[in-house]
C-alpha cells in the first residue's frame, strides 16, 4: 500500500515556511496510512485515546492523551503510520509541517499521555 502524503483531513494554510493541517477522527475512525517527509509539531485540542499503527491496520500501541498534548517530531528519512480513534468522542488536532532544514532537534513531547497497551 502506497502511503498518502496528506497528513490531515483539511489543509488550513500553506506558505513557503509551513503547512498547517487539521485532523478530525470520529470514534472508531482511522486516518489514511500516510507518510511524513517534513519535521512537524502537532497539538491535540481534545482529550484523546488513539491506537498507533506503523503498518496499515496493525496496532502497535494505544495511548491516552490529555487536552493540549503537544509533540515535535523529527522525521529523518521519513515516517509512515496511521492512527485510529479508539475513544467514544471525536479526536481533533492541528499539525504544522516545517518546510526546509531546521537543524537537529530531538523528537519530544510535553508529557500529557498515558500508555495503555503495547504489542512490543
Amino acid at each position: 500500500m502506497k502511503p498518502s502524503t496528506n497528513v490531515g483531513t483539511e489543509l488550513l494554510f500553506e506558505n513557503d515556511v509551513v503547512r498547517v493541517w487539521s485532523l478530525e477522527l470520529a470514534p472508531g475512525e482511522q486516518s489514511p496510512f500516510h507518510r511524513h517527509d517534513l519535521d512537524y509539531v502537532y497539538a491535540y485540542v481534545t482529550p484523546s485515546k488513539l491506537a498507533y499503527m506503523g503498518e496499515p491496520g496493525r496496532v502497535e500501541r494505544v495511548h491516552e492523551y490529555g487536552d493540549g498534548y503537544v509533540r515535535f517530531t523529527s522525521v529523518g528519512d521519513g515516517i509512515q503510520h496511521q492512527i485510529r480513534n479508539v475513544s467514544d468522542t471525536v479526536h481533533r488536532q492541528v499539525l504544522v509541517e516545517l518546510k526546509g532544514s531546521h537543524g537537529q532537534a530531538p523528537t519530544t513531547d510535553n508529557g500529557r499521555l498515558t500508555e495503555l497497551e503495547s504489542n512490543q
